[in-house]
């Protein structure tokens, strides 16, 4: 009977250990595919230093005119 209880518990922690290994897996592939969008987005959204020049000039400019 203690060898069965035995048995059992490991079968339990094994199933366990593979389901977390698994679940880990899916989580790094989620996280690798959120990186790579936010590269992607990164490159979309990068302001040269000109480009924050020009729009701090546009907004003094904006701020002198009187509506």
């Amino acid at each position: 009977m203690e060898v069965l209880y035995l048995e059992m518990v490991i079968a339990v922690l094994a199933t366990g250990i593979v389901g977390c290994t698994a679940i880990m897996y899916v989580m790094y592939s989620r996280i690798k595919q959120l990186v790579a969008e936010l590269r992607v987005l990164k490159d979309r959204v990068e302001v040269t230093d000109e480009e924050l020049g020009k729009l701090a000039d546009d907004i003094e400019e904006f701020k002198k005119l009187k509506f």
